[in-house]
């Protein structure tokens, strides 16, 4: 194995990750074989009263395409996995990844061909209130083998070629909270749903933008959401200064909405996402 998941979080720059998602190496030096980068996101939490949402891995696995032509039974059996990580559990706090900020989870070097599936075996969840209180997660019983997250489109490894893949955890819908959330005594607690999706950067692209009153008042918290087909892709929440950012969205073309209390909602049609491009949109929201 060339490394394991890296111990703490290693930020990257969204735009940074698409300009190397594809970057040439030296075939000498990795026997002909590609190479997966492997990186975590979030979808924001929108609950200001949660302080981290931390989730535990063991193990991630790759699935070779080949699986397609094989039986559901079939189709599960280790031979198609290729471990890109296998050891001492590693924790990852979800709210330190929104914006575009990343994780990178490994890097390893892989037999060229087509994969469809990551497979990861997460061993714990739990969800801290800023004021402490925290509530340890059960794990549902049909992961016990690891989350299955669907790469779409696939992701091809070729020889020489280091190829990125984005996993967007959306924790809003993966960490379902009982209860009231707009107080602190009435969140009762949380259902772990893990929620995924995986995304080659070299098929995917960036919106990144300003949510804003006027030139002199941005709008921070602002809830800005990608939809697709009527469901939500991805989001974020504005930071201090207003500015909000998404990665791996697929290319094509999009409507987006942007939601603040006190604001009138904000949608646009016809959002153009290219392939490892950064599509700047501003939004200006009223009372």
């Amino acid at each position: 194995m060339k490394s394991l998941i890296k111990s703490g979080l290693m930020y990257v720059a969204a735009i940074t990750l698409l300009a190397t998602s594809c970057d040439q190496i030296n075939d000498s030096e990795n026997g002909g074989k590609g190479t997966v980068v492997l990186s975590l996101t979030d979808a924001p939490f929108p609950v200001s009263l949660v302080d981290q949402a931390v989730v535990t891995i063991d193990k991630i696995e790759i699935r070779s395409k080949a699986a397609e032509s094989a039986t559901e039974e079939e189709s599960d059996k280790p031979a198609l996995y290729t471990v890109l990580y296998e050891g001492v559990e590693k924790e990852f706090d979800l709210l330190d990844l929104q914006n575009g900020i990343t994780a990178e989870l490994l890097s390893m070097d892989i037999l060229p061909g087509s994969y469809d599936l990551i497979r990861m075996h997460i061993t714990k969840a739990k969800v801290i209130l800023k004021d402490g209180n925290i509530f340890n997660l059960k794990i549902p019983g049909g992961t016990s083998s690891g989350l299955k997250i669907k790469i779409k489109p696939e992701l091809v490894i070729e020889s020489g070629v280091v190829s990125e893949v984005v996993l967007d955890f959306d924790v809003s819908k993966s960490f379902v909270v009982q209860g009231n959330i707009k107080s602190k005594n009435g969140i009762k607690g949380f259902i772990f749903k893990p929620v995924l999706r995986a995304v080659c950067q070299k098929y995917s692209g960036i919106v990144a933008g300003k949510v804003f009153e006027n030139a002199t008042t941005p709008i921070p918290e602002a809830h800005v959401q990608v939809i697709s087909a009527d469901t939500i892709l991805s989001s974020a929440l504005t930071d201090a200064t207003g500015n909000y950012q998404l990665i791996g969205l697929p290319a094509g073309t999009y409507k987006m909405v942007c939601e603040k209390e006190g604001y009138v909602k904000k949608t646009i049609d016809q959002v153009i996402v290219k392939a490892r491009e950064k599509t700047v949109l501003d939004i200006q929201m009223t009372k």
